[in-house]
């Protein structure tokens, strides 16, 4: 069946959903998802649902600057090449660095990669999928001589067991976990095992959940390989044909973690009933898939634990076979892309190292007048040399490092010592751009036009369906405009993404007479007809790319020959690093996704739908012990660290475990006046992979006293006051402004009512109470409502996300508002937390409906109210209700 509108791919995570757009040049529309994407076959979570809504102007970056003085692009490109150039010839061809990005496109990520590795001579090049990926990409290279992911989705759909670890599928890749619920419905003897310290809401629909302690995941798969030898569950003729390492990796799982099955669930924070009942499920399963993401990469050990996953799938058997293989799931829409092209600085390109035949084959390809040698600076260390002054240009697109670094204080200062900081950026302020010499209007999505790989390798178009704001420009346009103004002219003459991608599957010919897999080389002379017409396809491409993969391209290494010189896959021995565990009255900080909301909240942050779910900026504590430390849920918190601290509202939640805390990774001093959790992670890393150890701080955590709180609202036409700098505060963007919520933490509600009057806080009207307990500032014309500004020395809850509209309803705005905060607005229903996105049904209308309907089911309660019948991205919560609901009337 013919779809009608445009097909392109979403924005957002490495499910790398097919969406369909109904008109070009639409800013204000609705999308849906493409039923004949092989990824998403139709289901869009609730980001991708909102794509629509991120796509009005507000707070665009529109034109290059200079110091904040608006120029042309010729300058800009002239200027950056002028930087290039100087700091080259003084300080050697590795002062100069880029940091990338998945959400670049491939084709910009090869622009890159080519004007530092072939022409600079540095390779100087990271991105950000060295935060998230980077340790399977090393364990990957390591087992199977490629980072080469094996599986595919339908991996997911038809395994008997699925395994879980360092995931929150749910969350960060709603769509795939959809998938796996829709065949566990259809074939309920199918099992799913949940490793997570949390109970998240994957977790919450586990048959088995294993809330390990933090950082023993790798012990976990040590102690697994063991008990499958023990019980003669090893494929012993697959390991003897296809397989080196078994003997040496069993030893060292043996004395990491011994041979006692107790002993090994007490070394993980187990029941020993629960580790025998994974391990035996595991045996006894040969259709095993298991995913990893996050929760295992984001350690100082990642790509021993990403090993240690492969491990026991090799040595039984279950690598690249349907329904059984390793699968570590991609954060990103396009760090898969930029691993293709080299986009880490350890990569040259096509999956190729930096040996002297690939340098020298990648060099003649290019016409190379520079060729980079040697690896670059990983992330961590490329920030450290910025730190030190090493750094003299630098170059970041498509990423805030600043709230998304570790130690977000460090990231700030170094950034400050680079010479000539350019950033490439689609909004006006983030933490990053802040900071920078030169900024670069990019093109944001649906602006931008190329290509992007998935998670289980397959290529998908992006396409532009709207003309590109202002004077931004794509990035791969821009890096040739500064190639071409350093006099590197032919190389970089491209005039349309189709020749970057083109030359990109030329470049992979290089590969066929490997054992690499990556292969484009049939798409080498692709037309820009049939690159406009692309259809989704996995790598390695058949012959004929208008035709649909073959089986074969679907998985890798079915038949057991692997990427390696030998052919042979190689199991690792590893002895993963045991992390330090608090002391009494200290905590451990995991960090991790939001349901509703991406990264730093640059795009999602601006949808007013995507902020219902969870407004606020929580930290996640345990009943107990939030006791402890006298907190209850909505007070304001510190969490401290040997690098620095950050604040946040109390949420009480028995989903942790003792002595831990969740804190969510997207709020930055754009959301929060004192940043986020990138202030208190230090900067350690894998020693192999360099990928930062994210999921794991030690903290303190103290409640913080304050005298007065409060929320303002202003309007988009408003600008903010700047008194906001003498308060803590929290923000969240609304339809028509943005809303505030503040603490005085030092300054007394006398003194702050004084202040206002006295600095002229607009008003046409205010309410203050005889006590002066409390006090209202109201300014509202013929537009509506434009600042409210409300405090009091009371605990005052987050409103629900419609109270101002409500408000606006009433005939006296300052009564409302007020009546409305303080739970005595009579007319106004109690409307809670919302629950479902897609069609604002909150928590309370959900458990109304189920204590006025006897017996109710998910089915009653869906057709009632809709919920999780659109996306699906709520639906564990509203079964958790459901269940909840059930659970007390029984």
């Amino acid at each position: 069946m013919k779809q009608i509108g445009l097909q392109t791919t979403c924005a957002y995570c490495g499910v790398g959903c097919g969406v369909t757009v109904p008109a070009a040049n639409e800013r204000g529309i609705s999308v849906s998802g493409d039923a004949q994407h092989s990824a998403n076959q139709g289901r869009l979570c609730v980001k991708g649902t909102h794509l629509g809504d991120t796509l009005p102007l507000k707070d665009r970056l529109l034109e290059p600057t200079i110091q904040g003085k608006s120029v042309s692009w010729d300058l800009a490109s002239q200027t950056i090449a002028d930087k290039i150039r100087q700091a080259q010839a003084q300080y050697g061809a590795n002062s100069v660095a880029f940091y990338l990005s998945g959400q670049l496109l491939t084709e910009d990520y090869y622009a890159a990669n080519k004007l530092a590795k072939g022409f600079l001579g540095t390779a100087n090049v990271d991105t950000n999928s060295r935060l998230c990926m980077s340790s399977a990409v090393a364990a990957h290279v390591r087992a199977f001589g490629e980072d080469a992911p094996p599986s595919c989705y339908e991996d997911v759909e038809i395994a008997d067991l699925v395994v879980l670890t360092g995931s929150n599928l749910a969350w960060a890749h709603p769509v795939l976990f959809q998938r796996l619920q829709a065949a566990r419905s259809q074939h309920p003897g199918k099992k799913m095992v949940v490793i997570d310290p949390r109970a998240t809401a994957t977790a919450k629909e586990a048959d088995l959940h294993l809330a390990i302690k933090p950082g023993t995941d790798g012990q976990l798969f040590n102690a697994l390989l063991v008990y499958l030898d023990q019980h003669n569950s090893c494929a012993t003729d697959y390991i003897a044909q296809h397989v080196s390492g078994y003997a040496n990796t069993l030893l060292a799982a043996k004395i990491n973690v011994g041979t006692n099955t107790r002993i090994q669930a007490d070394l993980c924070g187990l029941l020993e009933a629960d580790l025998l009942a994974f391990f035996e499920l595991f045996a006894q399963t040969p259709k095993t898939t298991s995913l990893w993401s996050m929760g295992i990469n984001q350690s100082e050990s990642g790509v021993d634990k990403s090993n240690a996953i492969i491990n026991v799938h090799l040595a039984t058997g279950r690598i690249g076979q349907p329904g059984a293989s390793a699968f570590s799931i991609t954060g990103q829409p396009n760090a898969m892309g930029g691993r293709e092209v080299g986009g880490l600085a350890n990569q040259l390109a096509i999956h190729r190292g930096f040996d002297a035949d690939s340098i020298a084959q990648v060099g003649a390809f290019w016409q190379a007048s520079h060729m980079a040698h040697e690896p670059g600076l990983k992330a961590v260390d490329l920030f450290d040399a910025c730190l030190a002054g090493e750094i003299k240009v630098l170059w970041i697109m498509a990423t805030n490092p600043v709230a998304s670094m570790p130690d977000a204080n460090k990231i700030r200062a170094a950034l400050a010592q680079v010479d000539t900081l350019i950033v490439s950026e689609v909004v006006q302020s983030t933490d990053t751009l802040d900071c920078a010499d030169i900024r670069l209007p990019a093109l944001a999505w649906g602006e931008k036009d190329g290509t992007v790989t998935n998670s289980e390798r397959t290529i998908s178009r992006q396409r532009a369906f709207l003309v590109p704001p202002g004077r931004a420009r794509a990035d791969w346009w821009a890096i040739a405009a500064v190639a071409q103004k350093l006099g590197f002219v032919d190389a970089f003459a491209w005039q349309h993404g189709h020749e970057i991608f083109r030359e990109h599957a030329r470049l992979s010919r290089l590969n066929s007479n490997t054992p690499l897999t990556f292969d484009l080389s049939a798409v080498a002379d692709l037309s820009l007809d049939d690159y406009q017409d692309w259809q989704p396809q996995q790598w390695p491409l058949a012959a004929n790319p208008k035709t649909p993969d073959q089986p074969s391209t679907q998985r890798l290494f079915s038949d057991g020959r692997f990427a390696t010189a030998d052919g042979r896959a190689k199991m690792v021995p590893i002895s993963p690093t045991s992390v330090d565990h608090p002391a009494p009255g200290n905590f451990i900080l995991n960090t991790g996704r939001l349901r509703d909301q991406w990264h730093t909240m640059a795009r999602t942050g601006y949808a007013m739908a995507l902020n219902q779910h969870s407004p606020q900026f929580e930290l996640h504590i345990e009943p107990a012990d939030a006791q402890t430390h006298n907190i209850a849920s909505g007070d304001l918190v510190e969490v401290g660290s040997a690098v620095g601290r950050f604040y946040a509202l109390a949420r009480i939640d028995s989903a942790q475990q003792a002595s831990e805390l969740f804190a969510a990774m997207h709020w930055n001093r754009h959301f929060a006046s004192h940043g986020g959790v990138a202030n208190v992670i230090a900067s350690r890393v894998d020693p192999i992979s360099g990928q930062p150890a994210s999921k794991h701080a030690l903290v303190q955590l103290a409640k913080q006293p304050y005298h007065a709180n409060g929320f303002l609202f202003i309007s988009d036409s408003q600008i903010p006051p700047g008194w906001l700098n003498e308060v803590l505060w929290f923000k969240t963007h609304t339809l028509h402004g943005s809303l505030y919520r503040f603490f005085c933490v030092q300054q007394s509600l006398v003194d702050f009512i004084n202040k206002r009057d006295q600095d002229g806080t607009p008003s046409t009207g205010t309410l203050t109470d005889s006590g002066r307990q409390s006090a209202q500032w109201i300014l509202q014309d013929r537009l509506g409502l434009q600042f409210w500004l409300s405090v009091q020395t009371t605990a005052m809850p987050w409103p629900d996300s419609h109270f101002l509209d409500q408000a606006a309803d009433q005939p006296d705005l300052a009564l409302s508002l007020n009546a409305l905060l303080t739970g005595t607005f009579d007319d106004s229903p109690e409307v809670g937390k919302t629950v479902c996105t897609c069609f604002s049904v909150t928590e309370h209308q959900i458990t109304t409906f189920l204590q006025a309907h006897p017996a109710p089911g998910l089915a009653s309660l869906q057709t009632a109210l809709c919920c999780g019948t659109n996306c699906g991205s709520c639906l564990g919560e509203v079964k958790e209700l459901v269940r909840e609901h059930a659970g007390a009337e029984s």
